[in-house]
């Protein structure tokens, strides 16, 4: 009789996951599982019911019991371990699934399914935490994990590719350039790899690798993803197929086709025009690319700005605060490594100069660029947890000042033990200078100013590798745009102590013997001539100006964007705006060294 029931309620169960009556079907399984505990199929059918349910927190204890028992050579293994990830992604809890990773691992040192499992668990959660790099021993563990994963595995290949892609985002270029290399020799067929080495490839630097491997899928594999085209058009567009036209067009205009690939398209067919000198078709399919991306990710305009008006109100209200900057500074460093480098922090809107003057700055010889990190957003969230920039802000205390402030000096050491100083030019977080201000009262800011509509142009026209939002409207521009002003303008207001240096683009690229001396010594650094000499440099600047940075200064960029004039449209009205940047509204000027 018992028997027959439970028979019944396992059919319950299965009908219950049929018509996604998920809980249903986990409060089944779970009742099963008090006379059928160590039930594999019972067990997986129950997490996953919880997991589809309403709290897939429940999951977790089915999955803690199936991993222990579920044989490494079964079938049921990988859907075990699959289904840990998702619990990680649905509730955000990847400490319990790496805990859960590391005891297996640990336990069977001689299986690298679960050294290859633990590796990209803690490679996914780094994601999760910060979209930016950052520096984490844990990644480093990774690192070591998947570099020691022999060849006899038999997912060797996935766990190379995953290392491949490590290497690249903790910008280890050669490394991962180098692997690429290797695994495409064995696997010339493979598609998505080749395109990971394209990518890979333009965003190290290696122009010529990354145009003739594009050219190759384009013409001899018949390759139908965009990324080659968009690849080609920005890096060489001059060599460009012409039968590469009507298939753009044919993509952009297939609307069942995944907005990235019409955004790419459009992009590709756009940079193409404005290299032929048709400007107007040009912007045509700039605007066509935007479209295409706004309607597949939604945009809230009035939510961004009226943030940048609470950061602006609780930046006001720090101005008394602040008060007694020496002795603020002496209390947050009084326990500081002092063995660790010094910050400088490079802002300003994305496309302002703020990658030539990361590079300027990173040629000195005690200075390590660590490029648009995401360390000070992560140690902040860490502190004071996730939310708003302003709501965070809110939270930082000087007990919290001097914990964020030690975490980020720790990851500093870690990039560059050696040096002196380490550069983080993230253009974004100018709208954390309210937090920075609070943390590191005493490091250097670098704002990057430039024209406004070369800005915002240059931001319309160029294919960020993640699209700023903002910039899918030439009217949310112009509008965020007036937010940075706004709120550089208040930050200047109360920059007492000269924290802030503002720096011209235009006049940097038009006497840099002049002007990139004293950025030098707003830092507290001497003049090295080494400095203006960046471009002789190896390491590749993660950025979308790629091409610029590795040759010397010059201003072929400065009225570049006086082509689209006539169709920018909103835009136009910043075009009086640009002595503003960055001054308070009593137009006082912040001292720039």
């Amino acid at each position: 009789m018992k028997q027959t029931h439970n028979k019944e309620s396992l059919s319950s169960m299965k009908e219950a996951m049929a018509g996604r009556e998920f809980d249903r079907a986990a409060a089944i399984g779970a009742k099963l599982l008090k006379t059928h505990p160590k039930g594999v199929e019972l067990l997986l059918m129950t997490s996953v019911a919880e997991l589809q349910g309403s709290q897939p927190r429940r999951a977790f204890p089915y999955l803690s019991r199936l991993l222990p028992i579920v044989p490494v050579t079964g079938r049921h293994i990988g859907m075990v371990l699959q289904n840990l990830l998702v619990f990680a992604r649905a509730t955000g809890d990847y400490h319990s699934v790496i805990a859960l990773a590391e005891k297996q691992y640990r336990q069977n040192r001689h299986e690298p399914l679960f050294a290859e499992y633990l590796a990209n668990v803690i490679i996914e959660h780094d994601k999760y935490i910060s979209a930016a790099p950052t520096y984490s021993p844990d990644i480093m563990r990774a690192m070591t994990l998947l570099e020691n994963i022999p060849p006899t595995f038999s997912r060797y290949y996935e766990s190379q590719k995953a290392l491949a892609q490590l290497y690249i985002r903790v910008e280890m270029a050669d490394k991962g350039l180098a692997l690429y290399d290797k695994l495409v020799a064995d696997r010339p067929d493979d598609r998505h790899l080749r395109l990971l080495q394209v990518s890979a490839q333009a965003l190290s630097g290696q122009v010529d690798p990354a145009v003739c491997n594009s050219l190759d899928l384009i013409e001899n594999q018949g390759e139908t993803n965009t990324q080659p085209y968009l690849v080609v058009s920005f890096l060489r567009p001059h060599v460009m197929p012409d039968r590469a036209i009507p298939f753009l067009e044919g993509v952009f205009a297939d609307t069942k086709q995944h907005s990235q690939h019409r955004f790419n398209a459009a992009f590709a067919l756009a940079r193409t025009a404005e290299v032929r000198q048709q400007f107007e078709t040009a912007f045509e399919w700039y605007q066509k690319g935007h479209t295409a991306h706004r309607a597949a990710v939604a945009y809230d305009g009035q939510k961004e700005l009226a943030e940048i008006d609470r950061i602006i109100a609780l930046t006001r209200q720090d101005a008394a605060r602040m008060a007694g900057h020496d002795a603020i500074v002496a209390k947050l460093a009084a326990d500081d490594d002092k063995a660790a480098p010094r910050p400088v922090f490079i802002v300003g809107m994305p496309r302002s100069g703020t990658t030539l003057t990361e590079r300027i700055i990173g040629a000195h010889r005690d200075v390590y660029a660590a490029g648009e990190a995401g360390d000070f957003a992560r140690a902040v969230a860490e502190v004071v947890g996730p939310g708003a920039i302003s709501t965070q802000m809110e939270r930082i205390d000087d007990r919290a000042a001097r914990a964020i402030r030690k975490k980020y000096l720790a990851a500093m050491k870690g990039y560059a033990p050696d040096a002196k100083m380490v550069a983080n030019k993230t253009p974004a977080n100018f709208l954390r200078l309210g937090q920075i201000r609070r943390v590191f009262p005493d490091a250097p800011v670098i704002h990057c100013q430039r024209h406004p509509l070369a800005t915002t142009l240059s931001i319309y026209t160029t294919p960020f590798a993640t699209p700023m939002r903002f910039a899918d409207s030439l009217q949310d521009l112009a509008d965020y745009y007036r937010g940075y002003e706004k709120i550089m303008a208040a930050f200047s207001s109360v920059d007492e102590n000269g924290q802030i240096f503002d720096l011209s683009y235009e006049e940097l690229v038009g006497d840099p013997e002049t002007v990139a001396p004293n950025v030098l010594a707003h830092c507290g650094l001497e003049w090295q001539a080494e400095c203006l000499e960046f471009y002789r440099s190896r390491q590749a600047a993660r950025t979308a100006s790629l091409m610029q940075v590795r040759r010397p200064i010059n201003a072929e960029s400065v009225d570049k964007w006086q082509r689209f004039k006539p169709y920018i449209g909103p835009l136009a009205e910043l075009a009086g705006t640009e002595e503003k940047v960055g001054k308070p509204e009593s137009d006082k000027q912040t001292e720039a060294a």
